[in-house]
């Protein structure tokens, strides 16, 4: 009968030294290692970083997918964020200038409607509400030239 078993660091490094046991043992991570039998639990204490060979294949196709899932709202929470920060600006460009309409009073912003020929539907006050519709028109008109 063997002496060692087979343990397979799963943890999120690319190798691993033992600091556990000091063994000096160098884990290749997802790499079947011979361990001591006597210190096969002290490692398998640590689920998070050690696993016996049999188990190691399903906590490695656990842990890619977590990380795929994590990537994925990530990327999510970007889009989201930068969606946030474009329906929050009041910024446009119009013949390569910048304009704030948020700056704008309303009088200003029925200058600018009239200007570029957009057609804005209802109130006019509040101004804040009135300055989304403007911007949201020129967007659109924007949109429409490119």
């Amino acid at each position: 009968m063997s002496n060692t078993t087979n343990i397979v660091y799963i943890g999120k490094k690319p190798f691993k030294k033992d600091t556990v046991c000091n063994t000096r043992t160098r884990f290749k991570q997802g790499e079947p290692t011979p361990v001591p039998n006597e210190l096969v639990q002290r490692f398998l204490d640590f689920p998070q970083v050690w696993a016996l060979e049999s188990e190691a294949k399903g906590h490695l196709e656990r842990q890619k997918f977590l990380e795929e899932k994590a990537e994925k709202e990530r990327i999510e929470r970007e889009e989201a964020e930068k969606q946030a920060a474009l329906d929050a600006s009041m910024l446009i460009t119009v013949d390569g200038e910048e304009i704030d309409l948020g700056k704008y009073s309303s009088k200003q912003l029925d200058t600018f409607v009239e200007a570029h020929d957009l057609v804005i539907e209802g109130a006019k006050k509040p101004v804040p509400a009135y300055c989304k519709k403007v911007r949201d028109a020129m967007r659109a008109k924007l949109a429409e030239q490119e």
